[in-house]
C-alpha cells in the first residue's frame, strides 16, 4: 500500500499531466509565417529534474523559475503560433556556458505549452546555433517545408 506522500505525488503528476496550456493557448494565438522570440537562456536538460527526499523525482526549482521568468517574457512579445510541422532555430549567447542540444529541450517545452506550437514533436528540423549578438536566447520557428515538396 502506497504511503499518503507517494498518493499526493501521484495525484500532483496526474494534475499536471492532464493541465491545459496556459493562457495563450495554441487556438487562442493567430497563425503565423514566422514566430522570433528573445528568451532567458534555459535551463540545461541535466537541471530540468531533482530528486526529492524520500525518493522519486520533481521539476527542480531552477527550471520552474525559469519556466516562470521564460513564460512572461514570451506573453509579453505576443507571439503567433505555427501549425503543423515546423523548423525550431535555436541560438544560444557563447558565454552561456551550456552545450547547444542541453538547451532544446526546455525551449520546446516551453514553446508547447505556451500555445505556439501544438506539440513539439512536431518539430521536423531544429538547428543549433552560438551567437554574441545578445546576452539571450534567440528563438525562432517557421513552417516546415520539405525539399520533397519544395521541388
Amino acid at each position: 500500500m502506497p504511503t499518503a506522500d507517494v498518493l499526493r505525488q501521484i495525484k500532483a503528476a496526474k494534475r499536471w499531466a492532464r493541465k491545459p496550456s496556459v493562457p495563450g493557448t495554441f487556438a487562442q494565438r493567430a497563425e503565423a509565417d514566422v514566430v522570433r522570440l528573445l528568451l532567458p537562456v534555459p535551463v540545461s536538460v541535466n537541471a530540468i529534474y531533482e530528486r526529492h527526499p524520500g525518493g522519486g523525482v520533481r521539476l527542480s526549482k531552477a527550471y520552474s523559475a525559469w519556466l516562470s521568468e521564460a513564460g512572461w517574457r514570451l506573453t509579453m512579445q505576443r507571439p503567433g503560433r505555427v501549425s503543423g510541422r515546423y523548423e525550431l532555430t535555436l541560438r544560444m549567447p557563447v558565454e552561456s556556458g551550456l552545450d547547444l542540444d542541453n538547451a532544446i529541450k526546455a525551449t520546446s517545452d516551453l514553446l508547447q505549452l505556451h500555445g505556439v506550437v501544438r506539440n513539439d514533436r512536431l518539430a521536423s528540423r531544429i538547428v543549433l546555433e552560438w551567437q554574441s549578438e545578445q546576452p539571450v536566447a534567440m528563438v525562432e520557428v517557421i513552417p516546415f517545408i520539405s525539399k520533397e515538396v519544395a521541388a
